[in-house]
């Protein structure tokens, strides 16, 4: 019989957090989950529909109880923060994204010592933003993270937490993950942060056409800039794994490069065969992105942890993008945009 844990995931309402927390329910439904969450978009209600929670506490009654939930907690995953990459607000990023995240690392420290408990497992969430523009590579090695530029303070916010976890000599006990472009269906609350998958089939709709970022780069033609893609299931299974058999630091991702437009074409293509034919357009790139924009992400997955089962690759993760776009789009429809 499987141990019942106490599992606390923070931004649990999130893409991420949603989608770990139905897999968890699948793997051991009698686990207790805590499922925290700002509540700041009313969409977000509708993601409970598909996953069980033991108990949904807010984020201020989280700040007022974290000791307790924390110390009760057998493994915990923080997700929550600010996703944006375009913030600007740097107190609002050092608050949410490095303050926050901080107290619960000193917390998971302290509470792992206390209670002399070896098998208590802390999981957050950084991401690929740490890299910049990658002049320093995209390799998940401790040895490299202080050489790292991020292009934004959304990346830098994490950067800075990456680089705590090191010098503090914790990533032994911590798992701190790079996450790069993960979508998936729990996106409604994301606004002008949503993937492709979801903005793309809303374009559709919309106007017939998804409408790309014409290139800054002479490198890269119009569509051709690159990015590392994962579905948000997938992400989410290697998540799972990696958290009951290493800590310390790594990639979350494809390991292979996939262009906006292969993307926007697998959602024209895949959504032309229910309706008709759609187009691809591209359009200038907004002024305040030029200098903060990546060409160029691919995540080196080389590592040799994860099973052949896990390891990401491209046929599958325009697969999904498939699968997706058609429940996206029956549910755009619905909401009649």
């Amino acid at each position: 019989m499987m141990k019942t844990k106490n599992i606390l995931v923070t931004g649990g309402l999130g893409l991420i957090g949603s989608t770990l927390i139905k897999h968890l329910n699948n793997l051991n439904a009698n686990d207790k989950i805590i499922c925290v969450d700002t509540f700041s978009n009313n969409q977000k209600w509708k993601y409970l529909r598909e996953i069980i929670v033991d108990e949904l506490i807010c984020l201020e009654e989280f700040d007022e109880n974290k000791n307790t939930l924390i110390d009760n907690a057998d493994e915990i995953f923080h997700l929550g923060a600010c996703s944006s990459t375009t913030e600007e607000n740097w107190k609002y990023l050092y608050k949410n994204n490095y303050r926050c995240t901080i107290d619960i690392i000193d917390l998971f420290k302290k509470s792992k010592q206390k209670n002399l408990n070896s098998e208590k497992k802390l999981v957050i969430a950084s991401s690929a933003a740490t890299y910049g523009d990658g002049a320093s590579g995209f390799k998940d090695e401790l040895g490299t993270i202080e050489r790292l530029r991020p292009l934004n303070p959304y990346g830098m916010s994490k950067q800075l937490v990456d680089i705590y976890l090191k010098r503090k000599d914790y990533f032994s006990d911590v798992l701190s993950l790079k996450f790069f472009n993960i979508f998936g269906l729990n996106e409604f609350h994301k606004g002008s942060m949503r993937s492709i998958a979801h903005w793309g089939v809303e374009s559709i709709i919309q106007n017939k056409s998804i409408k790309l970022f014409k290139s800054e780069n002479p490198n890269y033609a119009d569509g051709n800039q690159v990015r590392d893609f994962l579905d948000v299931d997938t992400a989410v299974e290697i998540m799972i794994f990696l958290a009951q058999k290493t800590t310390g630091i790594h990639n979350i991702g494809c390991g292979e490069t996939i262009t906006w437009r292969e993307m926007a074409n697998t959602i024209i293509d895949t959504l032309s065969n229910l309706d008709k034919k759609y187009k691809l357009e591209f359009v200038n790139m907004p002024c305040h992105l030029k200098n903060k924009y990546q060409y160029f992400t691919c995540a080196e997955m080389s590592r040799g942890i994860l099973p052949e089962n896990l390891l990401p690759n491209k046929k599958r993760v325009l697969k999904k993008l498939s699968e997706y776009s058609i429940k996206l789009f029956n549910e755009y429809k619905e909401i009649k945009l």
